[in-house]
C-alpha cells in the first residue's frame, strides 16, 4: 500500500482542540506531618487549575489514582475534551518531597488508541479502507519522541507507519507519520 505522509498540522488537529497546561510541573501540600499519597481528586484539581483557554469547561480530568509522596513515582491522568471524546494524557512524575510539599513533573502522551485513531481517520480520510490501526505504545509529547503503528488492510495490503512528535502545542501533540515497512 501506498500511503501520503501527512503534515503535523493535519494531525495535530485529529486529537485535541487547543488548550494550555500553564504549568509544566506543579505543587500540592499534602498537609499535617508525614506526607500521604495524594489523591485524585486532589491531583485532577490540581490539573484542572492548571488548564486555561476558551474551553476549559469541555473537558474533564481524571486520574487512575493516587500519588505516592516519593521521588520518581507516578501517575497518569487523563484529559478528555468532551466535544469529541478525544484523550491526552499527563503522566505526573514526582521530583521532590519537602515535608508537606510534594513537587512533581507534568509529561504529555497521546495514549496508543488515541494515536491509532488519529492515523486510521488520516488514512480513511484519504479514500484508503483500513481494517485495524494498533500502535506499539503511547507518543510521548516531546519533540523527537515515537511510537509504530500496524496498519492492517485486506483491500490495501499491510503497512508499518512510525509517528514522531513534531511540536506540542497545549494539549495539541503534533506529528508526523513516516511508513517504515
Amino acid at each position: 500500500m501506498r500511503l501520503p505522509t501527512p503534515s503535523p498540522s493535519t494531525l495535530g488537529a485529529l486529537l485535541v482542540p487547543a488548550l494550555l497546561l500553564s504549568a509544566c510541573s506543579g505543587e500540592v501540600s499534602v498537609g499535617g506531618g508525614e506526607p500521604a499519597a495524594i489523591t485524585p481528586d486532589a491531583l485532577e484539581a490540581e490539573l484542572t487549575s492548571n488548564m486555561s483557554g476558551d474551553d476549559v469547561d469541555q473537558f474533564d480530568v481524571a486520574c487512575e489514582g493516587g500519588l505516592d509522596p516519593e521521588v520518581d513515582a507516578t501517575q497518569d491522568c487523563l484529559i478528555t475534551f468532551t466535544g469529541d471524546g478525544s484523550v491526552t494524557g499527563v503522566r505526573l512524575v514526582v521530583t521532590d518531597v519537602q515535608g508537606e510539599e510534594v513537587e512533581f513533573d507534568q509529561v504529555l502522551f497521546v495514549p496508543a488508541e488515541e494515536v491509532a485513531d488519529g492515523v486510521d481517520r488520516f488514512y480513511t480520510d484519504q479514500g484508503f479502507t483500513l481494517d485495524e490501526v494498533t500502535c506499539d505504545g503511547e507518543l510521548i509529547g516531546e519533540e523527537g519522541e515515537t511510537t509504530t503503528c500496524d496498519i492492517t488492510s485486506e483491500a490495501e495490503g499491510d503497512v508499518q507507519v512510525e509517528a514522531t512528535t513534531t511540536s506540542v502545542e497545549g494539549l495539541v501533540v503534533n506529528f508526523d507519520l513516516t511508513v517504515v515497512s
